[in-house]
Parts: C-alpha cells; sequence; structure tokens
C-alpha cells in the first residue's frame, strides 16, 4: 500500500513538473503570426509591402535585450515595424529596457509607436520613454498622422494616443480631423480593439491594435477566455476582424502584466504583407 502511495506521489510530482515546464515554455516561445491584406485602394507600388507589428510588450525581454525578438523582426523583413501600445509595464516598469528595444529595433526598420493604457498610468515615465524613442528615430504619434512613400505613391499612417474610459463617440471625434476624405489607402494605430465599429465607421483601411491579450487563457473553439474592457469571451481578441471595407488586425501580444501567465496562447509577432489588387 505504500509503494502504491509513493508511486502515485512520484507520477503526480512529475505531472506536475512537466505542467510547470510546459507553461514556461509557452509563454516564452515566440511565434510569427503572418497574413497577406489585399485591397483595390492599396496603390500598385505598395504591393508586397510589410509590416511587422509589436504589441503589448509589458517591459518582457526574448534573450539578453529582447535578443531573440529582434531576431524574428529581422528575419520577417519588414518595411514598417508598428507599436500598438504597453511596450512599458505600469506595475513593473523598465523604462531602460523598452528604451534600448525601440533603439535596437530602428536598426532593423523605420519604427511608429503609440502608447498605451499602461503609458498612460504612469505619465512622467512615459514623458522619459517618448523623448527617448524620439531621439532613437522612433516615430511617436499622438493623434497625429504621417504619410508613408514608396516609390512615386503614398499612404497614411494614424496613431492614437489612448484614452481611458474612450466611448465610441470620442474616437470619432478625435479621428475626425486625422482621416482624409479623400481616396486614399489610411491605416490606424490603436491600442484598443473594442472600438472596432468606431474606427470602422471613419473609413480606415486597415487597423493595426492589441490590448486584449489573446484573451489570456485561449480554450479550444471557444478562443480567448477573458479581455480587458471586454470582459468574458470577448469579441475582439485576435487575428483579423472585417466591418465594411476596414479590416483590424489584433496582435495577442508579446508579454503579461496583471495576470502572469497566457495558457494556449504564444507570445505573437504580428506580420502583415499588404497586396493591390488590379
Amino acid at each position: 500500500m505504500k509503494l502504491r502511495t509513493k508511486k502515485g506521489a512520484i507520477l503526480c510530482a512529475a505531472a506536475a513538473a512537466g505542467l510547470t515546464a510546459g507553461l514556461i515554455w509557452a509563454n516564452s516561445a515566440l511565434m510569427t503570426q503572418e497574413y497577406i491584406l489585399s485591397s483595390p485602394m492599396l496603390p500598385a507600388a505598395f504591393s508586397g509591402y510589410r509590416i511587422a507589428q509589436v504589441s503589448d510588450l509589458h517591459n518582457t525581454e526574448f534573450g539578453q535585450d529582447n535578443s531573440r525578438l529582434l531576431e524574428r523582426l529581422a528575419d520577417a523583413k519588414p518595411d514598417l515595424i508598428v507599436v500598438t501600445g504597453d511596450l512599458l509595464d505600469s506595475r513593473r516598469t523598465d523604462l531602460d529596457a523598452a528604451l534600448r528595444f525601440g533603439q535596437a529595433a530602428v536598426a532593423v526598420a523605420p519604427v511608429c509607436y503609440v502608447p498605451g493604457n499602461h503609458e498612460g498610468r504612469i505619465p512622467e515615465i512615459y514623458a522619459q520613454l517618448k523623448q527617448g524613442l524620439e531621439e532613437a528615430g522612433v516615430t511617436v504619434l499622438e493623434d497625429e498622422r504621417t504619410t508613408l512613400v514608396r516609390e512615386d505613391a503614398q499612404i497614411a499612417l494614424i496613431g492614437l494616443r489612448d484614452v481611458l474610459n474612450e466611448t465610441e463617440a470620442g474616437i470619432q471625434a478625435r479621428l475626425a480631423g486625422l482621416v482624409s476624405p479623400e481616396d486614399e489607402f489610411q491605416i490606424l494605430l490603436a491600442h484598443r480593439p473594442e472600438l472596432f465599429p468606431a474606427y470602422a465607421n471613419c473609413g480606415l483601411d486597415l487597423i493595426f491594435s492589441g490590448h486584449a491579450h489573446g484573451g489570456q487563457v485561449r480554450l479550444p473553439i471557444v478562443g480567448g477566455l477573458i479581455a480587458p474592457n471586454q470582459g468574458l469571451f470577448p469579441t475582439y481578441q485576435a487575428g483579423l476582424y472585417r466591418e465594411g471595407e476596414s479590416t483590424m488586425v489584433v496582435s495577442r501580444g508579446l508579454g503579461n502584466s496583471l495576470c502572469p501567465l497566457r495558457v494556449n496562447n504564444r507570445p505573437e509577432l504580428v506580420v502583415v504583407e499588404l497586396r493591390a489588387l488590379p
């Protein structure tokens, strides 16, 4: 009887160790998710243009000074890197780590960044981050519009700062002065995916978002379990969403914050390749 008890305890301990090892691996094993998006609005010169999205890093480091993440970025051969918020984590803030990542990322490709809700919680540190990123060559967009140029063509890139308890009406008011009424392909960087209907109502072609962490725990068939500002079984958790002529890409993100573990939800680098339709 004692032998069986001991054997059972060993098996339980081995199973627990295996589960723990699996969870640790799943929270550090980077993956790259690629999408190809086609649009008749995209100028032919931008066909093949590649955009890598980094979202919700939360001061996580993959390798020394994020060497593994930077290697994946380089392997993706992006024309542009977009960072859609929460580069910092307000609970365990490491300003230097965030700056080191920005400084290294601009050596891979031009970088555009919008702040997330965590940056909004620590305004004094965020001000230092913004200054340091801009000095490194990162374009920081806070309710601003810039132009991407390739050959003789151009498209628009708009970035929104994150606002706590933002409403759809508030988003549309802020976007009103940024969205062009002309026939032009327009990309939006906005941290919060739950406001997708407002983004779509403004006629944006492509939106990059994050914030939902893929639902944190991903269940078979059901998908993500919970996301900030969406609650249980969130509508906008990961992947592609379409409304009218607008497409939103929601990254599952790279780091963790309040909840320290992801389940069935590996850290994700998103890469989107644009294709022009004839």
